[in-house]
This record gives structure tokens, sequence and C-alpha cells, in this order.
């Protein structure tokens, strides 16, 4: 019975959608979201380093000459990094047509 119910839970975390709680016996505006242990199973790697940067960052080693030379090398690398998947996704997305929604008309 309580594999069934845990079994039943995961399923409900996997989809977004809140109507799907109803299988479950929940109220439609009860979101069941992911606990942090899964957010970690997920993406084992970013979470890594955000618990290294953060005990980087709480002992003391951002406010030394050599700390900040290695945030700011990280940094760098992650904003390239950013900026080359935002210009990319705006470029795969130019040209394509947006649908407005049903409801709504068009001036």
């Amino acid at each position: 019975m309580l594999h069934e119910d845990s079994a039943k839970i995961e399923r409900a975390t996997s989809e977004a959608a809140a109507d799907d709680n109803i299988g479950l016996g929940l109220p439609a505006d009860v979101a069941i979201t992911p606990t942090l242990a899964d957010r970690i199973r997920e993406r084992p790697l970013l979470s890594l380093g955000l618990a290294s940067l953060s005990g980087f960052v709480a002992g003391g080693g951002a406010f030394s000459r050599t700390g900040a030379a290695a945030l700011m090398f990280v940094a760098r690398i992650w904003l390239k990094r950013t900026a080359a998947d935002l210009l990319a996704d705006a470029m795969s997305s130019y040209g394509t047509i947006k649908r407005s929604s049903p409801g709504s008309t068009r001036a």
C-alpha cells in the first residue's frame, strides 16, 4: 500500500500540470513540487558546484585576491556560455509563427 502511494506521488511530481493531481485524490490547487533530494538526483553536478561555491564563499575564499580571481574566471566562463545559449535560442526561434490564443483578438 505504501509503495503504491509513493509510486503515485512520484508520478505526480514528474508531471507539471495540476490537473494530473486529480487522479491521486488531491485538490486541483495543490501542486506537488520536487524536494531538494529530487533536484540533487536530477542534476548532481550543478548541486556539487553550488555547494562548492557556497563553501568557498562562506569559508572566506572570495575575499582573497586569488579567490576573487578564481571567481571572476568561473563567472566569465558562465557568462560566455549563457550568452551563447541565449543567442542560439533566439536565432533558432527567429521567423517562427507565434500563435495567439483562441480567445484573443488581433488588432
